[in-house]
């Protein structure tokens, strides 16, 4: 029985990979020569798969094109393709579908966007410097050449934490397990080991999303505007140190009526795509504060 099984399974998998090989040739030749797609290889192609859903995977090199590196690692219906259709379907595309078998598997993925920074990062005499001859002008953190590093540690923080972000959003998301949904959060982290001259920075949003209930799951996806705020105010009385420095010299007036506070600003922005239990009991994916 084994053996017979085994020979089922291989046969399957030589038939599909027959369809598919048929159905790839069917549309080069609508993109080269215009062919009309019979019918039956699409749906061929599209029917006969041993699941529902895949993972896309890409070959994870140099020659993939940006819409398809895009879509590497994220799950997709057999029966709902992305725009850019499904894998190995556009022409010379080389991206494969990885079988998405687990049915209560649960995923979240929080994507970063239009983080870059301007220039190289500023250590703490840069941000003193602003301080003292700035003029209390606002700078935004990508400015200091800093925004991707406190990025990158939100991420440690937050963003890549099933009971931070992610479970924020997923509790929101069980309200309405069909349909949009909203929210937002505002809390400080502790970036110092970042950035020393930060300090606990805030960093808050806006979540925007749609949820649809897949039975005993929910599958959701969406956007966050994330925006970050913070005020460099004389850490640590660097000023009356400075001052006593001077003053021990001699070389310059006493009082600095230059040094002025300053706010330290930036936005970016954040998709989010996400397959939890519907049962939050269920699910890693769930907000404790604290935790």
């Amino acid at each position: 029985m084994v053996r017979g099984a085994n020979s089922d399974s291989t046969a399957r998998d030589v038939a599909v990979g027959r369809e598919s090989s048929a159905y790839r040739k069917a549309f080069e030749a609508y993109l080269r020569y215009g062919t009309p797609i019979d019918l039956a290889v699409k749906a061929a192609a599209t029917e006969n798969h041993p699941t529902t859903h895949y993972i896309w995977r890409t070959q994870r090199d140099g020659r993939v094109r940006p819409s398809h590196q895009e879509n590497d690692g994220k799950i997709f219906a057999w029966d709902e393709p992305p725009p850019t259709g499904h894998p190995g379907e556009d022409y010379g595309c080389r991206c494969w579908a990885e079988p998405y078998t687990s049915y209560g598997q649960e995923h979240f993925t929080i994507t970063m966007h239009d983080v870059s920074d301007e220039g190289s990062p500023w250590g703490s005499a840069d941000f003193v410097y602003h301080y003292f001859f700035g003029g209390g002008r606002t700078v935004t953190l990508r400015k200091t050449g800093n925004l991707r590093a406190v990025v990158d540690e939100f991420r440690k923080q937050a963003a890549d934490v099933p009971t931070k972000l992610p479970g924020q959003i997923a509790d929101k998301a069980r309200e309405t397990p069909n349909g949009s949904f909203d929210d937002d959060f505002r809390r400080p982290y502790p970036m110092k080991d970042i950035v020393f001259s930060l300090g606990d920075t805030t960093i808050g949003g806006d979540i925007r999303g749609t949820v649809k209930r897949a039975h005993a799951m929910i599958e959701l996806r969406g956007k966050i505007n994330f925006n970050l705020s913070d005020e460099f105010r004389d850490p640590l009385g660097i000023e009356q140190e400075v001052l006593r420095r001077i003053d021990a010299v001699g070389a310059f007036p006493t009082e600095l009526p230059a040094a002025k506070p300053y706010r330290i600003v930036d936005r970016w922005t954040g998709t989010f795509e996400a397959r939890v239990h519907l049962d939050r009991s269920k699910s890693r994916y769930r907000y404790v504060p604290g935790g």
